[in-house]
C-alpha cells in the first residue's frame, strides 16, 4: 500500500467519523433521508472533492493517459475508464451500522457508482446534487441532504477499496465466513462471491451475482494446483479404463438386446459408451477417494479483489 492510499483511507475514515457522529444526534431511517443543513451540504462536498481525486489517481495507476490539454474529467473519463475494466456500476454496498434504521432495501442496498460516469441528468442523484450544490449553494441548498451524502460516501468506500487493493488469507474458510465484509468501515460492507467448487480446467465457475460482488473468495494457487492435479490424474485413469474397456462393454450389453427393425445400433452403442464411461469414473473415484478427499481438504482459501480477473 502506498502512501497515496493510506491518505485517501484517512481522510475517508475522518468524514465518515463525522456522519457516525451525526447519526448519534439524528434518527437516520428512511423518513430522514431528506433532511439537510450547512454540515451535510459541508460532508457532501468533502466527500465528492475526495471523489475527484482518487478516480484520476485510480485512471492513471490503471492504464489511463492524460489527455494533451490536461483536461481529466473524472467522471466522463477516469470512472468510465474504471467502469470499463471493473464494472463500478454493478458494485453493490450495503448499509451495515447498527445506528442506521433503513428498512426499504432502495436504502439500504446501495449502487453508489452506477450512472457516476455520465453528466447532466444522466448522472446519478449524488453526483448532480454536489454539482449543483457546489455551483449554486443557496438555490440549492436542500440537495445537500443525507440521501446525497450517504451515496456519495459509499462510492468513496468503493473507490479507496479498489485504490488499496487488499487481499486477505482466510485459511480454510471457503465460505468467506471470517472475511470482515466491512473492510474497516463503521457504516459500509461490500458482497463478496464464494464458489470453492474447482474442476479439470482449472477456470473459476462464476454465480449471477458476480458483477455485484467487490471481493472473491478463491483457493490458493499453491493449494488448488494440487486438488487440479488430483483430478486430472483420476479424469487420466477413466479416459485410459474407458478407451481400454468400452469396445467390449458395448457389444456385450448390445448382445442382451433384442434387435427390432427400427432398432437404432449407432445411438445404442452411443448410450451404453456415455453410461459406461460416468459409471467407470465413480468406481475409480471411490478408489482413489482419499487422493481426492486429500487434496481438497488440503485446499486453501484467500479473499481478492474482483477486478473482472475471470
Amino acid at each position: 500500500m502506498n502512501m497515496n492510499s493510506n491518505i485517501y483511507w484517512s481522510i475517508f475514515k475522518n468524514i465518515e467519523r463525522e456522519v457516525v457522529h451525526l447519526s448519534n444526534q439524528v434518527h437516520f431511517d428512511d423518513d430522514q433521508l431528506k433532511i439537510y443543513s450547512v454540515k451535510i451540504a459541508e460532508l457532501l462536498i468533502r466527500t465528492c472533492v475526495e471523489l475527484e481525486s482518487i478516480s484520476k489517481d485510480l485512471y492513471l495507476l490503471y492504464g489511463g493517459v492524460k489527455p494533451n490539454n490536461n483536461e481529466l474529467y473524472f467522471d466522463t473519463d477516469c470512472i468510465q475508464h474504471l467502469e470499463s475494466k471493473w464494472k463500478l456500476s454493478c458494485k453493490k454496498v450495503f448499509v451495515a451500522s447498527s445506528n442506521f434504521y433503513f428498512e426499504l432495501d432502495e436504502n439500504k442496498i446501495l449502487l453508489p457508482l452506477n450512472k457516476a460516469n455520465k453528466r447532466g441528468t444522466s448522472s446519478c442523484d449524488w453526483l448532480r446534487a454536489y454539482q449543483a450544490v457546489k455551483h449554486n449553494r443557496s438555490k440549492n441548498f436542500k440537495k445537500g441532504n443525507l440521501k446525497h451524502l450517504l451515496k456519495a460516501l459509499a462510492g468513496l468506500f468503493l473507490l479507496n477499496i479498489y485504490y488499496r487493493n487488499l487481499s486477505f488469507n482466510l485459511d480454510k474458510d471457503a465460505s468467506g465466513g471470517t472475511f470482515e465484509e466491512n473492510i474497516g468501515s463503521e457504516i459500509f460492507a461490500i458482497k463478496t462471491h464464494s464458489n470453492p467448487s474447482i474442476n479439470i480446467q482449472g477456470t473459476y465457475q462464476k454465480k449471477d451475482d458476480f458483477d455485484e460482488c467487490t471481493y472473491l473468495i478463491i483457493p490458493t494457487e499453491e493449494t488448488k494446483i494440487v486438488a487440479q492435479n488430483a483430478l486430472v490424474s483420476l479424469n487420466n485413469k477413466a479416459q485410459e479404463e474407458y478407451e481400454k474397456n468400452v469396445g467390449k462393454k458395448v457389444v456385450e450389453e448390445l448382445n442382451k438386446i433384442e434387435i427390432t427393425p427400427d432398432f437404432n445400433l449407432e445411438e445404442k452403442a452411443i448410450e451404453i459408451a456415455k453410461k459406461f464411461r460416468t459409471e467407470n469414473l465413480e468406481v475409480l473415484a471411490k478408489r482413489n477417494g482419499n487422493m481426492i478427499s486429500k487434496a481438497f481438504k488440503d485446499l486453501k482459501y484467500k479473499a481478492i479483489l474482483n477486478v473482472n480477473q475471470f
